[in-house]
């Protein structure tokens, strides 16, 4: 692989990275954010430059402004087959930052809870885009002997996102300051755009290249000449490669978000406090720490043991923990809490986390790709929102409002991963018959 390509691979990825730090920016700042657990401040307080040190929010409410994001994602996903061939992966990666950047300037400035849904919305729009587009660009640009091992430096990047939002926490945890997370992926955005002029087209590449290396960027710029499916061909397509392919990747995607890790990173802090009381902030940070090695191991075993087995065996593991979660919030239990929730993240990592991403171009022919990855993508974003927005609210008439009870969900949670790995064994038999 050329150092070109690898930096090309670098600045996508970088896309992904704002995904990540939009799942976990609010997460740790949730206190002081919403006038809760802040010191003396009061929904109205007002420093001299007009801006509120926070605004006030019920968990109901602040479950909802962190979740509908998903709904700008949601919107992205299904936009970005037609700005993918209009635009191509430059274009759409471009616009993808400068949603991000807007949206964040507007969280940033926001003094109501409005506003911060209307600036979050254009973060998922951002996110959305990105979502679709990076795995076709890793995918794309990297040589055959890697392309799956690459593909997985996806959600190493989500993951190196979530993990910096996650550690911003801890100085800006504080009435007014939590606004200076909101830099950091302003600024994220205008790096994306200025590097967005560094990436090089295929007509300049090849006055100093040869035929080979310039093609690895070929699929960069608008498509001219190909014609990929849109949307309503591919739902209507009679294709059994390009149906049963579909159904991996909508099978796929749905259990990422059913197996529950997006509501448990959106709300880790709060899941832990009624266990580990104030370190639930500095547990929640190390879960994340866990995560980034644990992504990377994929990579080494993907080419080994195949994309099925990724995503099979460690969604049982994920289903064991649910349960060890659940017992060690019921009965206060610190170590086994500990152990449950470790396990959980874990096995997500080196599973549904980073494969998910790698299926889409595996099973599905080239010219359905964008369309599939649209399609998968949006049903990923409406699921996300979906467990995000009744998370909280379950837990709490799951538990009665009773601490020794908010452990119940996570049975919940272990019995449809259990649904996903027998939904997935069903989806990849089927691809294969059709494949052989």
């Amino acid at each position: 692989m050329s150092m070109r390509t690898a930096l090309t691979a670098a600045w996508a990825a970088l896309h992904t990275t704002q995904y990540g730090f939009a799942i976990s920016s609010l997460n740790g700042v949730q206190g002081p954010l919403t006038c809760g657990g802040a010191g003396r401040i009061t929904p109205h307080s007002v420093d001299a430059k007009g801006l509120k040190d926070c605004i006030y929010m019920t968990p109901s409410a602040f479950g909802i402004v962190t979740a509908i994001f998903t709904l700008g994602g949601l919107l992205g996903s299904l936009a970005a087959t037609n700005i993918n061939h209009h635009l191509g992966r430059i274009g759409t990666l471009q616009l993808s930052a400068l949603h991000i950047l807007i949206g964040s300037l507007i969280i940033g400035l926001a003094n109501s809870m409005g506003v911060m849904i209307a600036g979050r919305i254009i973060i998922g729009i951002g996110c959305g885009l990105a979502t679709v587009t990076v795995p076709l660009v890793l995918s794309e640009i990297a040589p055959s002997s890697i392309k799956r091992a690459l593909g997985i430096m996806n959600q190493i990047f989500i993951v190196l996102g979530m993990l910096t939002a996650q550690s911003l926490s801890f100085p800006f945890a504080k009435p007014f300051a939590w606004r200076y997370v909101l830099t950091v992926s302003f600024g994220l955005a205008i790096i994306q755009l200025v590097g967005s002029l560094f990436i090089r087209t295929p007509e300049k590449d090849q006055e100093t290249r040869g035929d080979e290396e310039s093609d690895e960027e070929t699929s960069l710029l608008p498509a001219e000449s190909e014609k990929p499916l849109t949307i309503k061909e591919l739902i209507l397509s009679k294709d059994p490669l390009v149906v049963r392919g579909l159904w991996v990747v909508l099978v796929t995607q749905m259990s990422q978000q059913f197996c529950g890790v997006s509501p448990v990173m959106y709300f880790s802090t709060g899941i832990l406090t009624p266990v580990f009381q104030s370190n639930s902030r500095l547990i929640a940070l190390f879960i994340i720490i866990t995560k980034v090695p644990i992504t990377m191991l994929p990579a080494f075993l993907i080419e080994r043991l195949g994309t099925r087995r990724l995503l099979l065996i460690p969604t049982i593991f994920m289903s064991i923990a649910a349960i060890l979660l659940a017992f060690g919030i019921n009965y206060d239990a610190q170590a086994l809490s500990v152990i449950g929730v470790f396990s959980f993240v874990i096995a997500f990592s080196i599973g549904l986390g980073p494969v998910t991403w790698v299926v889409l171009p595996e099973v599905m022919p080239k010219h359905a790709v964008t369309a599939a990855g649209s399609i998968g993508l949006a049903l990923n974003w409406t699921l996300n929102f979906c467990m995000g927005a009744i998370f909280l609210p379950l837990q709490r008439w799951m538990s009665g409002g009773k601490d020794e009870r908010e452990g119940n969900i996570f049975f919940v949670l272990a019995a449809t991963c259990l649904a996903a790995v027998l939904a997935m064994r069903v989806a990849f038999k089927a691809q294969e018959r059709v494949a052989i």
